[in-house]
């Protein structure tokens, strides 16, 4: 069952939404450590910075670009998230040698790229008095499925540490979060890394969660019937434990 449900996220994470780049189809062109002129026309990345580098692929998504215009077109324009792409290559310019990532390591990364790229969107458009109940399920959510697909992160969080935020959770407070954890993750390159960043996502929903549990406490507390003690009283404190 886990397989399949497995396979089903991955469906949707390599959709329309948010890739990232298949290193092995870019270091063909431009070389394991992109020094090289891609089919001999390209400029050569390695040197540029990784804001360069991003701007060159959001240039490409919108159909600017030089001679390789064409072929990069075909790549970004899959749904490819260029921040996390941007990370990637600039990563391998700087690293000698090229070591392609596990399939297990890539999934988990497409996964949360994603997951956290939509969730950025939702609060972006979201109201933020209507729609936090809204993107608090969809952070519990997120939070809930990296954590059930991830050994090495199960070991790592014990939800018995979780407590209420010192600070009220607002929404640019929960967005400020969300949008660290993304750029934590375009630039996690191995396991060890990408559970950091989990971490702190995970830190957030649990922060959500027990925030929403004290408050139910306190409303239950408000709204229970006081006991009557006066004369004729019947003690009913037993039946009460």
């Amino acid at each position: 069952m886990k397989s399949l449900i497995k396979k089903l996220v991955l469906i949707l994470v390599v959709s329309t939404s948010v890739l990232l780049a298949d290193m092995d189809r870019c270091v063909s062109c431009h070389g394991v450590d992109f020094e090289k002129k891609a089919l001999g026309v390209s400029k050569v990345v390695k040197g540029m910075s990784e804001k360069e580098i991003k701007m060159a692929l959001d240039g490409y998504k919108k159909g600017k670009g030089g001679s390789m215009k064409e072929l990069m077109m075909q790549e970004v324009n899959l749904g490819v998230d260029t921040d996390a792409m941007a990370a990637d290559v600039y990563s391998e310019t700087i690293t000698l040698g090229f070591d392609e990532p596990n399939d297990e390591f890539v999934f988990q990364k497409r996964l949360s790229v994603r997951t956290l790229d939509k969730l950025k969107k939702s609060i972006n458009k979201a109201d933020h008095k209507k729609d936090m109940k809204k993107i608090s399920a969809q952070i519990k959510t997120a939070a809930f499925t990296m954590y059930a697909y991830d050994e090495l992160l199960q070991k790592t969080v014990k939800f018995e540490n979780f407590k209420p935020s010192k600070s009220k959770l607002t929404m640019q407070s929960i967005l400020t979060t969300v949008s660290s954890v993304k750029k934590c993750v375009d630039h996690s390159f191995s396991e060890k890394d990408m559970v950091k960043c989990r971490v702190e996502f995970l830190n957030l929903a649990g922060n959500i969660t027990q925030n929403e549990a004290k408050k139910a406490r306190a409303k239950q507390k408000a709204n229970k019937l006081p006991i009557h003690t006066g004369e004729g009283a019947v003690n009913i404190s037993q039946y009460l434990k």
